[in-house]
């Protein structure tokens, strides 16, 4: 009886080590997973694509100072923010309610001047209502309680002044002009109506008559509006001008820009320094 239990003892001991020893699967047979309970092996990183990348539908618009709402038509349009033709309708005839834009048929641009420059982010294919509202905000939060006729002057100092340090004193020329009573005689002036103006693709009807209300080698005092939507430096420049006596400058071959009291004195020194044009 010992015997016939030692050797049933031995058969299930060699049947349990027959069975620990076979494989998941033999030898040149693959695994499934299903068998092996494998995912898969690891596969190279570069030869897996990539998944698609996300479109980015934001865009990055600089507003430089001085440029007119022309321009910036044309460049939220190359951009792909919106249409340049339909920001320009939204704004002739949008009305902000935190302040006061003038309604004034004399100006082909109801927004000029009011459109601050800088950089902005925008999603392609904006409500050009959208745009102008923040390009709207950014002016009242900037200029504060600057006044039209501050704007309008702000805006010629921003296209003559050529730099930070002779703003305050391009607009005590302005001023003291004004308060003389004599013409303004800015090339800038004449120089929006040429490049604004005649021949713009947004503006329709007879554009002729605007250059006796801008072009300050004919009208008297200042122009009817903005010439240009101008930055901070020109703003605080119109609010707090320099205190000067002079009347005259220009913009000299020299890269400077020259003052003077008198004509005689003004003629003398382009004379010497020479006139250097746009």
């Amino acid at each position: 009886m010992r015997k016939f239990a030692a050797a049933l003892l031995a058969a299930v001991f060699l049947l349990l080590a027959g069975c620990s020893a076979v494989p998941a699967f033999a030898p040149g047979e693959e695994a499934s997973p299903a068998s092996s309970g494998v995912s898969g092996a690891p596969e190279d990183p570069e030869s897996t694509p990539a998944p698609p990348a996300e479109e980015d539908t934001t865009v990055r618009v600089t507003i430089p100072e001085g440029f007119t709402v022309l321009q910036i038509c044309q460049r939220l349009e190359e951009n792909g923010v919106c249409s340049g033709q339909e920001f320009f309708e939204v704004s002739q005839s949008y009305e902000p309610s935190s302040f006061t834009v003038p309604e004034d048929e004399n100006r082909p641009y109801k927004m000029e001047g009011y459109l601050f420059p800088a950089t902005y982010e925008f999603e392609k294919n904006s409500d050009p209502t959208d745009v102008l509202i923040e390009m709207l905000n950014a002016y009242r939060y900037r200029a504060g309680d600057l006044t039209d006729e501050q704007l309008i002057i702000a805006s010629i100092i921003e296209r003559e002044s050529r730099s930070v340090e002779n703003a305050a004193l391009v607009s005590s020329v302005i001023y003291n002009r004004l308060d003389a009573g004599m013409m303004l005689q800015m090339d800038s002036t004449r120089e929006y109506i040429n490049d604004a103006v005649t021949d713009s693709p947004y503006l329709t009807g007879d554009t002729s008559r605007f250059a006796e209300l801008y072009n300050t080698y004919k009208c008297p005092a200042l122009p009817a509006g903005p010439i240009c939507c101008p930055g901070e430096r020109a703003m605080e420049a119109a609010r707090n001008p320099a205190e000067s006596e002079y009347y005259y400058f220009f913009f000299g071959n020299d890269n400077e820009n020259h003052y003077s009291t008198t004509y005689e004195e003004h003629v003398a020194a382009i004379e010497e320094y020479g006139v250097q044009y746009g």
